[in-house]
């Protein structure tokens, strides 16, 4: 399909990003428009002009400047009304793995108990959950989702997994090294039937696929909104549920902890808030795309990639059902992949070929992930499935 005129090489001009790069790696840490940047600038710039009003913008309201619904409320409305919720559901946090980590803290646990995720878990939450196990006397159990995978089996290994002794499973709506979407839709109903909390790490999903979170019915849902929000980085959500919303508090405890969810989150003392207000810039832009149209611009994107690195002799890691804006591939080596071998691939691409792609390594395999933007043209993904031979990967002797 042709790009939408303002899609692909005209997209760039949106952006800040390296004249001379090719960008594949969004998934990571983002892009924030010019637009967003600015509106974030003239936000720290009112910051600086009179610390006290715009400090004040920020508590809860009732407070020394209140009339009307504090600037964090304001951004959690504009951003329930992308997710099919309401703005008193979502905590504003910095990012996801913050969230992660509230929600840990928001739970009881003791010795026995057990909290269930998946060896495609980002490691910060990873650990998160390993740190307080520790404090508790709780376990954190892996469920191996070996590659490639299909939805059957990643259900089937999911719920095999769980014990009358699980008391929290967390879940990726889409995982960040293999790029999977995992078949929430298909686990949670279960879950919920034998009464386990569950927490939906959605880091990479707004902004990337349409969202209903009370459609979904997680007990919490987390997201970035520095990915493909183009908010600015330092922006992220937590939605909880009815249910667990009173016994839901942030990592943080300042002067409004006795508010409870979410007006205990707006705000935890001195720290750069514009990243948050910004991010309402950043909802106006997104939906200028259409983002209908910008999903199909990327999923084409995606079937680009699908075929030119397929046709080279890379491996996909799951079916194409299981993948949105972006997708993962194994680079085939003769040995077990190591993280030293990511980090050549990342850096050789960089160097000597200027694209910037990110590389992984699970279940001993290096992945390679593709992430399709609107920035992100065609001739884009020739460039790197070029790179890619010119270099010799994947290792197919």
């Amino acid at each position: 399909m042709p790009a939408p005129p303002a899609f692909g090489n005209a997209a760039r001009a949106h952006f800040a990003l390296h004249e001379g790069g090719t960008f594949l790696n969004h998934g990571s840490y983002g892009a924030s428009p010019h637009v967003v940047r600015a509106e974030q600038q003239r936000l720290r710039d009112e910051m600086e002009r009179h610390p006290d009003a715009f400090f004040d913008r920020i508590k809860p309201t009732g407070d020394m400047s209140g009339d009307g619904p504090s600037a964090p409320r304001r951004v959690a409305s504009d951003l329930a009304r992308l997710l099919g919720t309401e703005g008193e559901r979502i905590a504003l946090v910095e990012n996801a793995t913050a969230a992660v980590l509230s929600v840990l803290g928001s739970i009881e646990l003791a010795a026995g108990d057990e909290i269930l995720g998946t060896d495609h878990q980002y490691n910060a939450v990873r650990l998160g959950i390993e740190a307080r196990c520790r404090q508790t006397g709780a376990t954190s159990r892996t469920v191996r989702i070996p590659l490639p995978t299909n939805p059957d089996d990643i259900v089937q290994r999911v719920l095999d997994a769980v014990t009358p002794r699980t008391r929290l499973v967390v879940l990726d709506h889409i995982t960040s090294p293999s790029a999977l979407v995992l078949p929430l839709e298909k686990i949670l109903p279960e879950l919920r039937r034998r009464g386990i909390p569950v927490l939906i790490d959605g880091a990479h999903a707004i902004g990337q696929i349409p969202l209903d979170l009370p459609a979904l019915k997680a007990d919490w849902y987390i997201s970035n909104a520095h990915k493909w929000l183009y908010a600015p980085r330092g922006s992220a959500l937590l939605w909880a549920g009815e249910a667990v919303a009173a016994q839901t508090r942030p990592v943080i405890i300042s002067h409004y902890i006795g508010r409870g969810f979410p007006q205990s989150f707006d705000y935890v003392g001195t720290r750069d808030y514009t990243a948050w207000l910004a991010t309402s810039a950043a909802i106006d832009f997104f939906l200028s795309l259409g983002p209908e149209a910008l999903w199909k611009y990327e999923a084409h994107l995606v079937d680009v990639a699908s075929e030119k690195l397929l046709g080279a002799g890379c491996q996909p890691v799951g079916s194409r059902s299981l993948c949105a804006a972006m997708r993962a591939f194994v680079l085939p080596q003769r040995r077990k992949a190591t993280a030293e071998d990511a980090e050549s691939v990342m850096q050789s691409l960089w160097n000597q070929e200027r694209v910037q792609i990110r590389c992984a390594i699970l279940d001993d395999k290096l992945l390679l992930r593709v992430s399709a933007q609107v920035y992100v043209a065609e001739g884009d993904i020739v460039h790197l499935a070029d790179a890619l031979a010119r270099h010799g990967w994947p290792d197919r002797s």
